[in-house]
């Protein structure tokens, strides 16, 4: 597995995109939880994408978690949506309820 990336960029209508690329694995969970959560605080977007499209690789055990963290940061004041989420991402967000998240 490669290790994940994620770049924070800030598109001119104003709008946050975590770029993730590499692979997410259990070690890579707290990372992300982090630079969402940093991201979030810093910034205070009014939307915040999770872009998958550099994923080559989601163990599937980490993406309950990474899914609930994503769900979790949604809120009234941040619009939180997920591009290019891979199968299993997917599929966990909508168990979490975070279906909607899906673009």
């Amino acid at each position: 597995m490669s290790e994940l990336s994620v770049t924070s960029v800030i598109r001119s209508t104003g709008v946050v995109v975590l770029v993730l690329r590499g692979s997410v694995g259990h070690a890579d969970l707290a990372r992300f939880r982090d630079v969402l959560s940093d991201t979030l605080r810093a910034r205070r977007p009014g939307r915040l994408e999770v872009d998958f499209a550099g994923v080559l690789d989601v163990d599937p055990g980490a993406a309950g978690p990474l899914a609930a963290a994503i769900c979790a940061a949604s809120s009234a004041a941040t619009l939180v949506t997920v591009a290019h989420a891979p199968t299993v991402v997917g599929r966990e967000l909508r168990l979490h309820g975070g279906g909607g998240l899906l673009v």
